[in-house]
């Protein structure tokens, strides 16, 4: 008797059972937000080194006013645009990873630091500190992109076996991409431009991701009708992308191209997968505000960049490419041609 009251004195009660098993859960998340987190950040600071050496190389192109294809298709033997592709390459497997473990709402809001990566990579290029307004708006994109990956929870799951859903992504990716070019062809440098641009290669970037995150999904089981929609439509989304991208690139400055692209790519990634593919979030009501201020903040800190980034009487998005005799890597001036300023207008 005195042995079976000592065993049962020694178990856990129900209580304790129940607190560990909390703890167990808690720490089960935490492992289980850390690698799709981790590997987004990756993916974001190879993303932002291989946006600056090809917005350099972009940059040097003469032939302004040539077509986004010919623009593509020089850049495509210049070292410094095809070493920002090998990043780029690099960084797209530890996004694939990160989408297929983490969904599609938590790895494009963590990969919005691509913004915070590349204002300090080109301020360390042009050998200046960061301005207050960029770091503010760094701080603010930071704390944005953590009360949503903290208190949103968003989820791994979703419908993204669709293949009529991929097919109206890919419409929407080739009317926003076609739109883009229309207007860089129409006017090809001006601030407002590169904004467009940016904006519009943050919406391909973002439904790329999409098609990335759909493939992954239709694997296992295999669904061969929607793994080559999907694959059709992450091919279509990634060349637009880097089209516009690149048009952008030629056309201004990276801190006037990026911010639109950053703005742009989680609210889109956010919208698409929330509302069209269903993608959940965990903590219910409490989670959608915490989103909703989560990418509201990421705005405004991609506004503050912007804004933070122009520099005094700077009007005009292009600039002058100056090679730096100890790097050899270009940076870029505050000079402004007459001609910019009459385009911009």
């Amino acid at each position: 008797m005195r042995r079976v009251r000592h065993e049962v004195g020694d178990s856990p009660g129900a209580a304790e059972i129940m607190l560990r098993t909390l703890r167990a859960l808690g720490h089960t998340r935490r492992v289980t937000l850390s690698a799709p987190v981790l590997g987004a950040l990756t993916a974001a600071l190879l993303f932002a080194a291989g946006n600056n050496l090809q917005r350099h190389a972009a940059a040097a192109d003469a032939h302004a006013r040539a077509g986004a294809v010919r623009l593509f298709l020089r850049l495509l033997i210049t070292p410094r645009w095809l070493l920002g592709g090998v990043l780029a390459v690099v960084a797209l497997v530890f996004h694939a990873r990160a989408l297929t473990a983490g969904g599609v709402i938590l790895v494009q809001s963590v990969i919005a630091t691509t913004l915070v990566f590349s204002i300090v990579i080109e301020a360390a290029v042009e050998r200046r500190w960061l301005r207050p307004r960029e770091l503010l708006g760094a701080i603010v994109v930071v704390s944005g992109i953590a009360l949503l990956v903290g208190l949103g929870r968003p989820g791994a799951s979703g419908e993204f076996r669709s293949a009529g859903k991929a097919i109206a992504v890919l419409a929407v990716v080739a009317l926003v991409g076609g739109a883009a070019l229309y207007r860089s062809h129409r006017i090809p440098r001006g601030r407002r431009t590169a904004l467009v641009l940016g904006a519009s290669a943050g919406v391909c970037f973002a439904l790329d991701a999409v098609f990335l995150r759909a493939v992954a999904a239709s694997l296992s089981p295999l669904d061969r009708p929607v793994v080559l929609i999907n694959g059709i439509g992450f091919g279509v989304a990634s060349l637009l992308g880097n089209l516009i991208v690149a048009r952008g690139y030629q056309s201004a400055p990276l801190r006037h191209v990026l911010p639109g692209m950053a703005a742009a790519e989680p609210v889109t990634a956010y919208l698409c997968a929330r509302l069209v593919f269903g993608e959940p979030l965990a903590g219910g009501p409490v989670s959608e505000l915490a989103v909703a201020v989560g990418l509201v903040m990421m705005v405004v800190g991609v506004v503050l960049c912007a804004l933070g980034s122009a520099l005094p009487g700077e009007t005009a998005a292009t600039a002058v490419t100056v090679h730096t005799p100890a790097t050899g890597l270009p940076r870029l001036s505050n000079a402004e041609p007459t001609n910019a300023r009459r385009e911009n207008l």
